[in-house]
């Protein structure tokens, strides 16, 4: 075992009175470009997250027009179509009572369909 130790290998070096003043302005500096980074990347972040939710808000609002739209054309198709061998009283008749048929079913299936579970 070594009993021996080298004073010259470890050398003591004494501290004197810190300069406070500085160590702190240090600190706070650096606390502060802490900050500035998070904050940078939160906004980085929250601007990723405003795109994708306006380019999700876009698409349904298309999807929206789309389908309110669409049916409103498909309706007057069939109701030119049904017009070619009826009256134009006698087309939105039958078009219309078919719509309000098909609703009235579709939710007395979702009713039963609710029921169930």
């Amino acid at each position: 075992m070594a009993t021996h130790i080298d004073k010259n290998a470890y050398p003591i070096t004494t501290v004197e009175n810190p300069d406070w003043p500085q160590l702190l302005s240090k600190t706070v500096d650096d606390l502060s470009r802490v900050a500035r980074t998070e904050i940078q990347l939160f906004e980085a972040t929250l601007k990723r997250l405003i795109e994708a939710q306006t380019d999700k808000i876009s698409g349904m609002l298309v999807l929206v027009v789309a389908l309110t739209y669409g049916p409103l054309i498909l309706l007057g198709g069939v109701v030119l179509l049904i017009h070619l061998w009826l009256a134009w009283w006698l087309s939105f008749l039958i078009t219309g009572l078919a719509i309000c048929s098909a609703g009235i079913i579709f939710q007395m299936q979702m009713t039963a369909a609710a029921k169930k579970k």
